[in-house]
């Protein structure tokens, strides 16, 4: 890859997580489906957050996850969001910048809040959350700065942006730019439901503009409307992009073109909590596709990382990732 600035720029819904645990019956008093990502309004996720007991609260959101883990493995990296100029948007701001992640959050003045996610992990260790996108939601094309996109290998975008008119403008605008500067676009497909409400729009991304796609199993199969994950493999093997699809103990598929690397889940002693394994599989995926690894080599990567990230609550790293890697013969 040319010299550039950045390896990785992430642009995605700035977002504080609030991590707590339930048993089933919560879901089913809440009326929530396990595993899902389900939007609410201010008094919605009030109403759930004065329910529960949090275990831990710290900045969170798909791409700064997965931006923060590559922060971790060293690598030059930024991030593209929107919080308010409150309490939360510091605290937002602040850990990123801790380990090395260049902001470049816009702070406003507005009568909506920074966004929040309450993420509920029940006793299989699925997540289910509730997002209260506040402000995140709002980010548009003047808070794409050209300047870095310009300077950045790769792009990371997040799937969930793409709820909102002028986020879609945002992303439009942060593609051209990066393919226009020998960029390559990186994109998240971030929920199953996401996925149905945008179906048409993700295709035309994927098939025009996207170079790695990130995704899990039912994503895939519901972005080709397809059964079986075999049949979804069969249509990605059609497409000129490489594919990097996670199926949790399965562990994931590397496809470009008629390459299929199969990689089995790297070893979890006990599985705690799920959030954010998607997030940081990309993170040690695209670590490698910087330093110019093989496909199955980027897929163990990821492995290896996302089976950190489970072993404990939350999406950040508790370990060392260097030397994680380093552990493991990378």
């Amino acid at each position: 890859m040319s010299v550039k600035k950045y390896d990785v720029i992430g642009i995605g819904n700035a977002i504080v997580d609030i991590l707590a645990n339930v048993d089933e019956d919560f879901l089913s008093r809440h009326k929530l489906k396990k595993g899902m990502m389900k939007l609410v309004d201010e008094h919605e996720a009030k109403r759930i957050n004065k329910s529960i007991e949090p275990v831990k609260e710290e900045s969170g959101g798909s791409a700064a996850n997965t931006i923060a883990g590559l922060a971790m493995l060293g690598n030059s990296v930024a991030f593209i969001g929107k919080v308010r100029n409150d309490f939360l948007g510091n605290v937002f701001e602040n850990s990123l910048k801790n380990i090395g992640v260049y902001c470049s959050t816009s702070k406003v003045e507005s009568n909506l809040p920074t966004a929040r996610c309450i993420v509920l992990t029940t006793p299989d260790a699925q997540r289910t959350m509730n997002t209260h996108l506040g402000i995140a939601g709002t980010i548009e094309s003047g808070d794409i700065d050209k300047g870095i996109i310009t300077e950045s290998k790769i792009i990371y975008l997040e799937g969930y942006l793409w709820d909102k008119v002028k986020a879609k403008k945002a992303f439009m605008k942060a593609i051209k730019i990066s393919h226009e500067n020998n960029g390559k676009v990186a994109l998240s497909l971030s929920d199953p439901s996401c996925v149905d409400r945008h179906r048409e729009g993700f295709l035309e991304l994927v098939e025009n503009h996207v170079d790695i796609l990130f995704a899990n199993e039912d994503e895939i199969k519901s972005l080709f409307k397809m059964k079986s994950f075999e049949d979804a493999v069969e249509e990605c093997k059609k497409r000129n992009i490489i594919f990097a699809l996670t199926r949790s103990g399965k562990g994931s598929v590397i496809i470009y073109k008629d390459e299929v690397c199969r990689i089995n889940a790297d070893t979890v002693k006990k599985l705690v909590d799920t959030t954010g394994a998607g997030d940081l599989y990309a993170a040690g995926f695209l670590h490698g596709f910087i330093k110019g690894k093989g496909l199955g080599i980027c897929g163990r990567m990821g492995s290896v990382i996302a089976a950190e990230i489970v072993s404990h609550f939350g999406a950040r790293p508790e370990k060392l990732l260097t030397e994680l890697l380093k552990e493991k013969g990378f």
